[in-house]
């Protein structure tokens, strides 16, 4: 077998593996929320939009400068409650069009997984599922207002929603 393809296997089990750990039920107390929203724009604009992982803070507003490391690594600034806190998250897996799953490398540990999935031509179904360390009614308020902000900056078109 050839060095690279030999290479690209491994890293392939890798990523594979780091996925399932970050999807096994955590040890210490982590929270889980999913939402959903039906978006009116078709499937690879917003894929697309989302993708565009320097521009969650447009969405997400606690998130701040969000800066590519390399293909799968990001720094952020985060702003929960008026702390300012850093971080790296780590995509785990990305299925063109499909699916987005991350997690975070840090503390205030955080994994998620964002689904994409066509209605009809024009609507996308969008659903977000996250495990995290806020409580339960704080993570649930979280993701319906992210995904309303997401909806809107896609089906309006405006930078911050």
């Amino acid at each position: 077998m050839e060095p690279h393809v030999f290479e690209g296997a491994v890293r392939a089990l890798q990523r594979l593996a780091t996925l399932i750990q970050t999807m096994e039920p955590a040890l210490t107390a982590m929270n889980a929320a999913r939402h959903l929203v039906v978006v009116k724009a078709p499937v690879d604009r917003v894929y697309e939009q989302w993708s565009r992982l320097e521009d969650l803070p447009k969405f997400i507003p606690p998130l701040r400068d969000v800066h590519r490391i390399d293909d799968t690594h990001f720094s952020y600034r985060w702003h929960p409650d008026s702390s300012d806190q850093k971080g790296v998250f780590h995509i785990v897996l990305q299925i063109p069009g499909r699916r987005i799953a991350w997690r975070t490398m840090s503390s205030g540990f955080m994994s998620g997984v964002v689904s994409f999935e066509p209605r009809s031509h024009d609507e996308t179904e969008v659903t977000l599922k996250i495990r995290s360390i806020f409580d339960p009614p704080s993570l649930t308020h979280r993701l319906e207002e992210y995904l309303g902000n997401f909806k809107r900056l896609v089906e309006n078109g405006k930078d911050r929603a």
